[in-house]
């Protein structure tokens, strides 16, 4: 899947060890990727990241912390 967007790392506060990658292949498809472990890579949906991104907001996801 060379044919991915990345963009800019998220990274956590521990000395950039945690960086989490959000991506678009070149049809669409969101992926994501930990920084350590680019080859590693997770596809999904728009509404499965969407999803993702609205529970971590609301804090269903604060006990995985």
């Amino acid at each position: 899947m060379s044919d991915i967007t990345w963009q800019t790392p998220l990274c956590g506060g521990n000395g950039g060890n945690s960086c989490l990658q959000i991506g678009h292949t070149s049809a669409g498809v969101p992926v994501l990727r930990e920084a350590t472990h680019p080859t590693e890579l997770i596809t999904t949906t728009h509404q499965g990241l969407r999803n993702l991104i609205e529970a971590a907001k609301r804090g269903d996801l604060d006990h995985l912390l």
